[in-house]
């Protein structure tokens, strides 16, 4: 019995590791590690293993890229390259760009130099020249990871040369990546398929297209991102693509840097098409749809409805009705005193627990008065005030009666007084 106890955990377990897993029919990966990420929303669309500790190769180049980026005034300013600065710090297995002693180069050509071909020399060059201290500089990269939610990230080198506190998760991953495409100087650079220094001296190829070719494979989806192969990590891609007019970011690891066949681009290409065949920007709340109705007092309006600005779109495969929320924050009741065009509220529309619109609500009619809406809705207070006036005007009556009496008995006295003296 405790045996199949055990059993049965271990298979509750597997299952609940793999969940995200089969909420999409995900294709045949040699990638243990992966996870496909909307960026808009960062929502995990699949994924697995995203949250697990690992290598990430040449990957660390996006944040090298990130810190030098954000921490350079001008990146066309131009450099003459002192090689002495990399003397003994340049492994012989890393891959090099190839840039050299006394060549002049930009900041920009040292960036793409990094990214494209993944350039260990112009890594480490950047380093050393942006802080003046490679330290400085790696301390800068963990500080950043920190500032971007990267909370199981560290960085020991700016390379991604494998070691004991360099590492990251899929997870983290694609935070950086979602980070790095918002500066649109390295989106771009990452979306090179080659490229040639202002010098016209350096000439290179983007590692995502040699893999392609290498596999004679078309890339339909992979718009850009950065390859990584080290011994811990595997064969590794951080990458981006756009499904119309929605971002998706991919991160792979962890198939054998001595594979046959580049599957860190093939499972990645499989990923996106996989995705973007099932999933489409869908309407949650259509334009004019009806999202709440609030009674209105004291008008020939009975009650108000609130329409939607706006299509509500979301990327989904099928849209569940009973994960989209409508939520409303503002006034309960209207009357007519509320002028058309005055703020009433605030709408939020939510799929799945995630806020996909938030807009302000305005009184989009003029509400008219109605006296009779009003005297029903006050009625106890007419009543009583109908009384009221009921009893001030018999009181009134009362006392015109009496006084008209007394001046009638006053002037019959008078009479007789009048004749009493005739007489």
């Amino acid at each position: 019995m405790k045996k199949r106890i055990i059993i049965l955990t271990i298979i509750f377990s597997i299952f609940i590791s793999l969940n995200n897993v089969f909420a999409l029919d995900v294709p045949e990966l040699n990638s243990p590690n992966y996870g496909v990420y909307n960026v808009d929303t960062m929502e995990e669309i699949c994924g697995q293993n995203t949250q697990s500790k690992i290598a990430i190769a040449s990957i660390t180049k996006v944040m090298t890229a990130i810190v030098a980026i954000e921490n350079i005034p001008d990146i066309n300013t131009k450099n003459i390259i002192d090689y002495s600065i990399l003397n003994g710090k340049v492994d012989t297995d890393l891959v090099v760009a190839g840039i050299r002693d006394g060549e002049e180069l930009s900041y920009y050509d040292l960036i793409a130099t990094m990214l494209v071909p993944s350039g260990a020399d112009s890594a480490i060059y950047l380093s050393n020249i942006v802080f003046g201290n490679d330290q400085k500089f790696i301390d800068e990269m963990n500080k950043k990871a920190k500032e971007i939610g990267m909370n199981s990230t560290h960085f020991t080198n700016v390379t991604g040369l494998d070691a004991q506190d360099h590492y990251s998760t899929i997870e983290d991953v694609a935070k950086m990546m979602k980070y790095a495409i918002s500066n649109d100087k390295l989106k771009e650079i990452m979306s090179l398929q080659s490229y040639t220094t202002t010098d016209g001296l350096i000439t290179v190829t983007n590692t995502i297209n040699r893999s392609a070719q290498r596999a004679n494979m078309d890339i339909n989806h992979i718009l850009g991102g950065k390859t990584g192969t080290t011994g811990d990590a595997g064969l590794c891609l951080a990458s981006f693509s756009d499904d119309d007019g929605v971002g998706l970011i991919s991160v792979v690891t962890g198939t054998s840097m001595y594979s046959s066949m580049p599957y860190n681009v093939i499972d990645t290409e499989n990923l996106y098409s996989a995705i973007i065949n099932e999933y489409s920007l869908k309407n949650i709340v259509s334009n004019s749809d009806v999202l709440k109705s609030i009674p209105v007092a004291c008008s020939k309006q009975k009650s108000i409805d609130i329409h939607a600005k706006q299509d509500s779109l979301y990327y989904v495969d099928n849209v569940d009705e009973s994960k989209i929320a409508i939520e409303y924050e503002g006034m309960e009741s209207l009357d007519y005193t509320i002028k058309q065009g005055e703020n009433i509220g605030k709408i939020t529309i939510k799929y799945n627990g995630k806020v996909i619109d938030s807009y302000d609500v305005e009184l989009e009619e003029k509400l008219e008065f109605s006296l009779i809406e009003w005297i029903k809705l006050n009625k106890e207070g007419v009543i009583l005030l109908g009384v009221i006036l009921v009893f001030i005007t018999c009181m009134i009556c009362w006392f015109s009666l009496k006084k008209s009496k007394n001046i009638t008995s006053k002037k019959d006295n008078k009479n007789y007084e009048y004749h009493k003296k005739i007489k």
